[in-house]
């Protein structure tokens, strides 16, 4: 039954669970319309940061009847958002009346906040004020490891093991966002939405990548920087195309699913590839000593 259960909702009911919505509803008929919005909200961010290119982490949303505060964390997708600043770049030379130029992420979460999601938000909530508080992961995770000389030697010596798979900027990518993921709390969203989008790209390979992603995993969870103890991936398709569909599970250390007191985070996403879907479930459990 653990693998039928959502395991965020199934540890809602703990004293120590973090709600990612809060709101303020005058009525229970309200709680029932700012609920129905908050899905609708989160699904709109989601669509927003996929097409330029990002994936979003953490959302975190608190609104009353006269603000609506964002807390989002990001991951940068590097193999789109080059392509991105490329072509908005030469789009900005070519129409000089143009004004939303950006050649970086920092100037391109400026151009979605300000151009972009300020506008439809505060048409949707009805002319509220709107407050955006955003992270960069790929910064983040930069500056703690050059920030400190052991995890820098202890990180180049993980990557060199996978020199061969950096060379593949799909791989490398992958690599990245799994190295974040065992730093930050909650990276289920991260981990199943970097494989759908590897699974977008790559038409064949498939069983390779779990295989990446097994070594990866195996290696980077052991290390002291990891806050994660272990992970649960489930990915069932076509791979490489096969007439048939299988199921391929992918399991590093335990993920104790029925238990209350271990910390579990859960994403299920979607690749829709031209061989078919490919669907994909991801477990983390986190460990305990850093909460």
């Amino acid at each position: 039954m653990g693998q039928k259960t959502n395991s965020t909702i199934f540890s809602l009911s703990l004293k120590n669970a973090e709600w990612k919505s809060k709101y303020a509803e005058k009525n229970l008929e309200e709680s029932s319309i700012l609920l129905d919005k908050n899905i609708k909200i989160r699904a709109y961010l989601n669509r927003v940061f996929k097409l330029h290119g990002l994936i979003i982490h953490d959302c975190k949303i608190e609104y009353n009847h006269t603000t609506a505060n964002f807390f989002i964390t990001f991951f940068e997708k590097r193999t789109e958002t080059t392509k991105l600043y490329e072509q908005n770049k030469k789009t900005y030379k070519e129409t000089p009346g143009i004004s939303s130029n950006f050649t970086n992420s920092k100037e391109l979460i400026n151009h979605l906040i300000n151009n972009v999601l300020s506008i439809d938000l505060n048409l949707f909530l009805k002319t509220k004020a709107i407050v955006f508080k955003v992270q960069n992961l790929n910064q983040k995770f930069e500056q703690e490891i050059n920030g400190s000389k052991t995890k820098l030697f202890k990180c180049k010596n993980i990557l060199k093991q996978f020199r061969r798979f950096l060379k593949n900027p799909l791989f490398k990518e992958l690599i990245k966002a799994l190295f974040i993921a065992v730093t930050e709390r909650n990276s289920a969203k991260l981990i199943a939405e970097s494989i759908s989008h590897y699974f977008t790209k790559q038409k064949k390979r498939h069983g390779f990548v779990v295989f990446l992603l097994k070594r990866t995993l195996e290696t980077i969870i052991d290390s002291k920087f990891s806050i994660v103890k272990g992970v649960k991936i489930i990915i069932s398709g076509r791979f490489n195309g096969a007439q048939r569909s299988n199921k391929k599970i992918l399991e590093v250390n335990t993920v104790p699913l029925q238990s209350f007191d271990s910390i579990i985070s859960y994403y299920e996403d979607t690749a829709y590839t031209s061989n078919g879907t490919f669907g994909i479930k991801v477990w983390v459990c986190e460990k305990k000593k850093f909460f």
